[in-house]
């Protein structure tokens, strides 16, 4: 996905493996269930591999995994590791969606055991490794373009072609040609891609650029043979807003509206209208269906400005965070969101993450603790949603989860407000690790209270 404005989706999709590509053999009285929790209390760590290191490439991003793993993620999604393309390309280094071959990894990156490598080293330290996957277009010098010219939609002089969005409209897209997916040898080629890094890489999953573009037929087909190619189960993700996606075979789709919904806040709109609309949200997820969290991604961070600038500074990025990862879906962080760095990390050049920004220490520590909430404390893990009334609905986004009770001013001023319907007297602060008295809150510009019976749970 490269602009949010142009409504490209992503996809993404994981799949529970062992660290090698056969399966292990389970121990007598072991059992053979296979664990998914990784999948369903999971948190997505987004690498931009030409961005997250000094070195740039895959064994930069070996020797970065345990600053991951400190943020509580056990998801690392890459962005696309493919060659880009030369022909068209944008910037000096091009788009990482502009794919010149499937089967092979960028050279600037590493050779393909360098790949591997990394593979490894994510699942020896317990994580899992899904990689970007751009079904919609290639590089206009992809492989394919000699080799199958009938894969590619062509323009009425006989020429590649730009890509359209999903209402018709020629996109901006410049340095992608157009896929033709009514060519039935184009679709078992991707498919036949896709097994690829599932079976011989060892690979966790995709996370699949510009679902909502790909014709819907083309996922009813291809989502089940791709879950077939493998025993481990999967996970699938479409950057893509529609609960359709669900009826596919996803298991994760964006919150866009979401996204959106928070940025009105922030420009002015009600609090409390957030909290309504993400109610009326979730009656539209089918069983099993989640939403992907985020309050920057690759796309916002570069196309619109990084949370410390889009939420107004780093305490109202904060609060954004709390508001937005604790609903119900799975959490993202991007890389360098976790120390807060003000870079918008353009995606046609390269620009090292400057780790070292002031506060990094007590940065990491908050997402984490969010991070860690999400994942593991069962107010987030299994609980309901419902609404909180406050007398401030205007300022504060307002809503329980479970046993907890989340209060966050959207604010840069302090605010003062009661809370009816809920019990929030004697309740313990599950980031600060102060205990509320009485049912009048107080909340510092861009604050945030988790609120939880104390002795419900530790605070860790």
């Amino acid at each position: 996905m490269r602009n949010r404005l142009s409504a490209v989706a992503v996809c993404l999709m994981l799949a529970l493996s062992a660290p090698a590509i056969s399966q292990a053999v389970p121990a007598r009285g072991q059992s053979t269930t296979p664990d998914v929790s990784w999948v369903s209390h999971g948190a997505i760590y987004e690498v931009f591999v030409r961005d997250f290191s000094p070195t740039g490439n895959f064994r930069g991003v070996i020797a970065g995994l345990d600053k991951i793993k400190a943020v509580g993620a056990n998801i690392i999604w890459l962005m696309p590791i493919y060659p880009v393309g030369v022909a068209n390309r944008k910037g000096s280094l091009g788009s990482p969606y502009a794919v010149y071959d499937y089967r092979a990894v960028n050279p600037e990156f590493g050779t393909m055991a360098d790949f591997r490598a990394l593979v490894r080293a994510v699942h020896a330290k317990g994580m899992k490794l899904i990689i970007d996957w751009v079904p919609n277009h290639t590089a206009w010098d992809n492989v394919w373009v000699q080799q199958h010219p009938a894969f590619y939609v062509r323009n009425d002089s006989g020429g590649l072609t730009v890509p359209r969005d999903d209402k018709g409209k020629l996109t901006d897209w410049t340095d992608v040609a157009q896929l033709d997916y009514q060519h039935p040898e184009l679709r078992r080629a991707m498919v036949e891609a896709m097994t690829f890094w599932l079976v011989e890489q060892g690979i966790d999953g995709f996370r699949c650029d510009a679902a909502g573009f790909v014709p819907d037929a083309f996922w009813r087909e291809a989502l089940p043979q791709v879950r077939a190619a493998v025993k481990r189960p999967i996970l699938l993700l479409a950057e893509w807003g529609d609960v359709k996606m669900h009826t596919f075979g996803f298991d994760l789709t964006y919150a866009w509206s979401s996204y959106a919904n928070l940025k009105s806040v922030w420009g002015g709109a009600p609090a409390g209208k957030f909290v309504e609309q993400e109610l009326a949200d979730m009656k539209t997820m089918p069983a099993g269906g989640m939403r992907l969290r985020f309050t920057t991604n690759h796309d916002e961070t570069a196309w619109d400005n990084p949370p410390p600038t889009r939420f107004t500074n780093v305490a109202g990025a904060r609060a954004a965070f709390v508001a937005m990862e604790l609903l119900p879906g799975r959490p993202l962080v991007y890389n360098g969101q976790e120390v807060e760095s003000p870079q918008k990390l353009a995606l046609f050049e390269r620009e090292a993450i400057t780790w070292d920004q002031p506060g990094a220490l007590e940065a990491r520590a908050f997402y984490r603790r969010i991070v860690q909430l999400a994942r593991t404390d069962p107010a987030f893990t299994a609980g309901s949603v419902r609404g909180v009334e406050t007398s401030k609905p205007d300022d504060v986004i307002a809503y329980q989860r479970g046993s907890a009770t989340i209060l966050v001013n959207t604010r840069p001023r302090e605010v003062t407000f009661t809370v009816t319907g809920v019990k929030v007297h004697g309740q313990k602060d599950l980031l600060s690790g102060r205990v509320q008295t009485g049912a009048t809150v107080w909340l510092p510009a861009f604050g945030a209270k988790v609120l939880e019976h104390h002795a419900a749970r530790p605070l860790n």
